[in-house]
């Protein structure tokens, strides 16, 4: 028998399997910041959240403060973690040249910005942690010979 109660268990469920995950990428990304672990731990576990609805990643937009240029990402940093919300902070994603990318492809770098959602975990099924080695990681210029 489907009803209200079975809907809302498989929610439950969501959220019980995704929520210790990001706390623990939390952590991890607040012990980085002691004495102890500088060097050792990075400051940002990037990841990729994907929609309970669509089973898709989620998307969203930011507008960079320095050219006012529109990105979209799919890619994160945990701010903070309140209930069932979760703070997170946009990751720019660029191609090796430098270009601002668009799409769900690993990126060759990302860049941490000031950009600021605040979500329900509700909304998502999954989580992907990529490698905190791509933030800030510095683009290749390729020059053109003549």
């Amino acid at each position: 028998m489907i009803d209200g109660r079975h809907e809302k268990k498989e929610e439950e469920e969501s959220v019980c399997n995704l929520k210790p995950t990001l706390e623990k990428i939390y952590e991890a990304q607040n012990k980085a910041k002691l004495p102890i672990f500088r060097g050792i731990l990075q400051e940002t576990i990037p990841f990729i959240l994907y929609s309970a609805a669509t089973a898709e990643p989620y998307f969203t937009f930011g507008t960079t403060t320095t050219s006012q240029s529109l990105f979209r990402t799919c890619f994160f940093r945990i701010e903070d973690l309140i209930d069932s919300n979760v703070s997170l902070s946009l990751l720019r994603p660029f191609d090796i040249e430098g270009n601002c990318l668009d799409t769900i492809h690993i990126p060759y770098r990302l860049e941490k910005t000031n950009i600021k959602v605040i979500v329900s975990i509700h909304e998502f099924s999954g989580i992907q942690c990529i490698s905190p080695k791509l933030i800030d990681r510095q683009s290749i210029i390729v020059e053109q010979k003549c």
